[in-house]
């Protein structure tokens, strides 16, 4: 069977409007609670890379393994093959690397999500 159109299940245009923008108001909400955006992302690589600064300073040899489980989780979620770039190697200066490269992505993602605009106008009365 074929999933009918909203236009075929309600007569009334302005009920039509309403269910649409219901419906784009769900994804909203789903999306901001089962994503992180690049901005939330950005923010979370500047904590990991102040740790790893502070591992530089105190000249520790490796990164914690829990900052470095969360610079591995956040690299898949950015570019997985960064996480085959991090491969197993702890030392500070080639995780701080890393995660530069982290961030050069996500400032790019960051601004480009800017200028994406304002979200596509529904139509009122959709065209016969």
């Amino acid at each position: 069977m074929a999933p009918m159109s909203l236009g075929a299940a309600y007569s009334n245009p302005y009920e039509v409007t309403a269910l649409q923008i219901a419906t784009a108001r769900a994804q909203l909400t789903f999306r901001s609670r089962h994503r992180r955006s690049p901005q939330q992302r950005l923010e979370a690589s500047d904590q990991l890379l102040e740790h790893v600064e502070h591992c530089r300073l105190q000249s520790l040899p490796t990164v914690a393994d829990e900052v470095f489980e969360q610079v591995a989780a956040l690299l898949i979620s950015v570019d997985p093959g960064l996480r085959l770039a991090l491969g197993g190697r702890r030392d500070p200066n080639h995780v701080g690397e890393i995660l530069f490269q982290v961030q050069r992505r996500l400032m790019q993602a960051v601004q480009d999500e800017r200028g994406r605009g304002l979200a596509p106008v529904i139509p009122l009365f959709p065209p016969s």
